[in-house]
């Protein structure tokens, strides 16, 4: 009985989980968003957890309190947020930036210290999420706030990612297009590029902007599929309320507003644009200028009509408007005229119209330099989206990105030197591209595809690297790009007028909108990519809705081949991409956790923090500091004082004199004009200023370059050291070109050593049994002749010596320190040095920062030691300022400023435009 009592209850039970494995999978179909849903939810945590996982270093030494991470930028909105928290909105003008500016301004020239022409959106979002958190902890800060505010944003961001990867799909079937979303979505918040935007303690724009791109992306999907004329008006409006919001956090709007234009030009040529869509663009522009003119002075009625982006938006509106008129309404029955003279498609015919008439009207209201501008605009942004300057070009981030070293790096990881993601992404655009034209013939899909891929490979490739043919500004590099772009248009026209001869141009419009918008997207990524090396995130941002596409689809394909080789060549095809998938994703997680895990303050801003500390407690309230751009918002937040320059770098020509006068500059007299000009009352020089002399001094030359040159770090060769009875001779190899011309004397005869193509080749270093230096020697280097002279400047052991004779130039020796194999460090004390050129030696940086010559007006007041330069003389070395451990590791040091009596304020050092432009133009070939 028992037996068969367990076997009744047994088959019951079976039963039982039959039932409810049934009810499980019948509620999962019912609700398959559910787990689409959870999957992304999943994705999100994965976000939150790598983007936190610096949390617990984001602590300043001096204080123990939050601090932001190893970034410039978030601590101007940190400081804004702080203002805001206390008064409850932000000040108009700013008197902690640009000093004296915000005191003697009036009208337009206020707009650097105006908070309004600023990007303050981002500083009141800080105290709005400071005041909620605040609801359920009282230990709250701003700064916590700050701190946090990126990876909340970071959510928002993956979920607006999303819901738009998933829209450009919205035709396929809904599993099929939330699935690409989701794995479009695993690319996207793992993407490198985008790591350092959107980690903890780092309140950057970005963190905020991609968000609102996204959405604003999205929304305008929905409002032009939409098939009800209020969801597309909500729709629409909401798009230009995300533009709004866009524009208040982030310049690199006119990314969006180009794409937005390149798609409705696209739309219209497709005869896809009605009046409902016409509508919608309209009310997504006037939504988008409702929000931005009244709250920010950087988008005033000028500004958007002169703006090549705004610009570019009116003008494909006028196209339209033209259309309307001539076409819908058939005014006068004009279109009946114009078609016989002109036998093109509608939409051709309209737009030749308009910038016809464009060209008319802006040479009669703006005259002829408006036109040219927009063109010259169009054409440059294209080859180089980042305007470059002497200031632009010194800037790390606008460094000029090459396939070689950039991309590869940025879209790896490499096997076998092929970087996987950039090959993922650019098969998967082709292949979008593919299933965008599918309606059309056989040789017409082959043509196009054809093209569209010369057309990539030209846009990439035509920058391949800055040694190679194609380093993006030679002659047969704009040949290779402008010749890939007409080929694309070239066949896209032919076909085009081929199929409006032929009476089939209504296929057009059959082309999928959301593939057509996401191509304009991609497309001016590409074009952002290539154009400066901050702007590969938008790329990175981008690129991850081709990859989920090129997957799905590929196994789709997969499963519908039925011949068994197609079958098997399919089946490696697919598993070749879901593994090159699977193991971009699993690099990128790995390098991100490694990156977010040490992305805090480290070594050297500890020492700032600690320089910052002794400045809030010895330093006036109402002191001002002068010192290069970088340093500002740290002095401004962390050191709570004014400064002459910062970051926001809206007055350039300050930056100039700075440069040009204060730290390149060799009188005195001069810096100090400069100085009382802007009330400063004390100079700081940083460490990192050795490695951004070439900088500072090319934006501080004049047109000809006249301070240009830079301070090699250079490294003693104990290989050729060579040793005789009672002298050592040390030998440094340098290596580096002369940064001006040098007249050799060898008695009678002289020979002409050319910058930059004579160089200097050596340093050698004599020091007597006794510890005496004798006098260096340097060594020239032109066409294989080497040229010997002696060497007027040596310091040492915190000691100059000027021998009175020889090459006016110096050399500055410092330990050097070395990791030996038993996990030591070893230290030879002369193992490092700068070279300091005739163009350095006598500078105010170099007499000041390096050489600690006394001054009657500047008395060095602090210095705050690298910590392991620190530890190195507590251990009791022999170590002044500076060693050199795997970078330079020196001091930053501060001095006041004594003023000689009798000074007046010069007003050429406080104009805000540069008296003379030549002196922002770039030289080819010099920094």
């Amino acid at each position: 009985m028992d037996e068969e009592n367990l076997k009744k209850e047994s088959a019951v039970s079976e039963k039982e989980i039959e039932k409810r494995k049934d009810k499980i999978i019948h509620f999962l179909k019912e609700r398959v968003n559910l787990v689409f849903y959870a999957i992304l939810a999943i994705m999100v945590s994965v976000s939150v957890y790598i983007r936190t996982l610096n949390l617990p270093k984001l602590k300043d030494i001096t204080t123990g309190t939050w601090t932001l991470g190893p970034d410039l930028d978030p601590f101007l909105f940190l400081r804004w947020a702080k203002y805001i928290a206390e008064h409850g909105k932000l000040f108009i003008l700013d008197v902690m930036r640009y000093i004296p500016l915000a005191h003697i301004c009036s009208g337009t020239s206020c707009n650097p210290v105006n908070a309004s022409n600023d990007m303050q959106l981002i500083s009141y979002a800080i105290v709005w999420l400071y005041k909620f958190l605040a609801i359920f902890s009282k230990d709250v800060t701003v700064t916590y706030a700050a701190v946090i505010f990126p990876v909340i944003m970071a959510v928002f961001t993956a979920i607006a990612f999303f819901v738009f990867a998933r829209k450009v799909f919205y035709k396929e079937d809904k599993k099929i297009a939330n699935i690409i979303a989701l794995i479009s979505t695993a690319f996207f918040i793992l993407i490198p590029s985008l790591l350092p935007r959107s980690i903890a303690g780092i309140p950057e724009k970005e963190s905020v902007a991609f968000c609102f791109i996204f959405l604003g992306f999205y929304f305008l999907l929905e409002a032009f599929t939409s098939g009800k004329l209020k969801k597309g008006i909500i729709f629409s409006i909401l798009a230009g309320l995300s533009t709004g919001i866009l524009g208040l956090v982030w310049g690199g709007i006119e990314y969006f507003l180009l794409t937005i234009a390149g798609a409705i030009l696209l739309f219209f040529l497709f005869g896809k644009m009605d009046k409902r869509k016409f509508l919608f663009s309209i009310l997504w522009f006037g939504a988008s200028l409702a929000i931005l003119m009244p709250a920010s002075t950087r988008y005033g009625l000028s500004n958007i009509i002169s703006s090549t982006s705004t610009a570019l938006v009116l003008i494909v509106f006028f196209i339209l408007t033209i259309d309307f008129i001539l076409f819908k309404k058939k005014i006068f029955k004009l279109d009946e005229k114009i078609k016989k003279k002109i036998n093109f498609p509608e939409p051709i015919i309209s737009f030749l119209i308009a910038i016809v008439l464009g060209i008319i009207f802006s040479f009669i209201f703006f005259g002829s330099s408006f036109i040219t501008g927009i063109a010259q605009d169009v054409i440059s942004s294209t080859v180089n989206p980042i305007t470059l300057n002497r200031f632009s070009v010194t800037v790390a981030e606008n460094r000029q990105p090459y396939f070689t070293t950039d991309w590869s790096g940025e879209f790896g990881p490499s096997f076998f030197n092929i970087p996987i993601y950039f090959w993922l992404f650019f098969i998967g655009s082709t292949l979008l591209f593919y299933y965008l034209i599918k309606i059309l013939d056989k040789k017409e899909k082959i043509i196009l595809t054809s093209s569209y891929v010369i057309f990539l490979i030209a846009l990439v490739f035509s920058k391949y690297a800055p040694s190679s043919v194609l380093n993006g500004e030679s002659t047969l590099s704009l040949l290779v790009y402008f010749g890939g772009v007409l080929i694309f248009l070239g066949s896209l026209a032919y076909i085009y007028y081929k199929r409006y001869k032929s009476g089939n141009f209504s296929v057009f419009e059959n082309f999928d909108i959301a593939y057509l918008f996401y191509f304009v997207a991609l497309t001016l990524a590409i074009i952002s990519a290539r154009g400066g090396v901050r702007l590969i995130m938008v790329l990175g941002a981008v690129s991850p809705v081709a990859i989920g596409f090129l997957i799905v689809k590929s196994i789709q394909r997969y499963f519908k081949q039925k011949e068994d080789f197609s079958k098997l060549i399919a089946g490696v095809l697919v598993l070749a991409v879901i593994l090159s998938s699977i193991f971009t994703i699993w690099a990128y997680y790995q390098s991100d956790v490694s990156l977010a895990t040490n992305y805090a303050p480290g070594l050297y801003q500890w020492q700032w923090q600690n320089a910052m500390s002794w400045v809030r407690e010895n330093t006036s309230q109402n002191a001002v500091f002068a010192h290069w751009w970088d340093y500002g918002y740290w002095i401004q937040t962390i050191g709570e004082r004014a400064t002459i320059l910062d970051g926001g770098n809206a007055v350039g020509y300050w930056n100039y004199l700075m440069g040009r006068d204060v730290l390149t500059g060799t009188d005195e007299q001069t810096a100090l004009d400069f100085l009382y000009a802007h009330n400063g009352t004390n100079l700081l020089i940083d460490s990192s200023d050795i490695g951004k002399y070439s900088a500072f001094s090319s934006i501080g030359s004049n047109a000809n370059y006249d301070h240009y040159s830079w301070i090699p770090t250079i490294f003693m060769d104990s290989t050729q050291t060579q040793e005789t009875n009672n002298q050592t001779y040390y030998v440094y190899p340098i290596g580096t070109v002369l940064d001006q011309d040098i007249i050799f004397k060898d008695g009678q005869k002289e020979t002409l050593l050319p910058s930059g193509n004579a160089a200097v080749g050596a340093i050698i270093v004599g020091v007597n049994s006794d510890g005496t230096i004798l006098q260096p020697s340097i060594i020239f280097v032109y066409n294989n002749q080497q040229y010997k002279e002696p060497l007027r400047y040596l310091y040492a052991s915190g000691k100059l010596y000027d021998f009175q004779s020889g090459f006016d130039a110096g050399i500055y020796i410092f330990p050097k320190l070395t990791a030996t194999s038993d996990g030591k460090l070893s230290v030879t004390e002369n193992g490092a040095a700068f070279y300091l050129s005739e163009k350095v030696v006598h500078t105010e940086l170099a007499k000041l920062y390096l050489f600690n010559e006394p001054s009657n007006y500047f008395k060095l007041v602090h210095t705050e030691s690298n910590l392991l330069v620190q530890q190195m003389q507590q251990q009791g070395l022999n170590v002044q300022d500076f060693v050199y451990y795997q970078d330079v590791q020196g001091p930053i040091k501060i001095w006041s400023i004594n003023y000689p009596n009798g000074m007046k304020v010069n007003p050429d050092y406080i104009r805000t435009t540069y008296p003379d432009l030549s002196v922002t133009t770039v030289k080819s070939g010099v920094y």
